[in-house]
């Protein structure tokens, strides 16, 4: 049973090794044609994913993957340039507006 689409063939790898830290039987699919994204349409087809090999431990693995999915993504605040006072989202490290940058005296 596929329960978990990856990233990367890494990620993949990462996420595979933490339900096994748990006992739980699974195995990477798919990371073969990761290497064919550009040739094949992208999409859930060509991503790796972890198969679940034993479906009765799904409740379990489910638990830790929303974990893992808590702790992977990223959690940015939208900030205030003190310099313009222009608003700026989370992810950018400089003001779009005058260009400050965050850490800057």
């Amino acid at each position: 049973m596929k329960i978990y689409i990856a990233q990367t063939p890494t990620e993949a790898h990462i996420v595979c090794e933490l339900l096994k830290t748990e006992h739980i039987v699974c195995e990477v699919r798919g990371e073969n044609l990761f290497g064919l994204k550009g040739e094949l349409p992208f999409g859930d087809d060509t991503d790796p994913y972890i198969w679940l090999l034993h479906p009765e431990q799904k409740l379990k693995a489910s638990v830790i993957l929303e974990e893992y999915r808590k702790q992977a993504e990223p959690t940015y605040l939208d900030w205030q340039c003190p310099q313009c006072l222009e608003q700026n989202e989370g992810q950018f490290g400089a003001c779009w507006h005058c260009g400050y940058q965050i850490g800057e005296p």
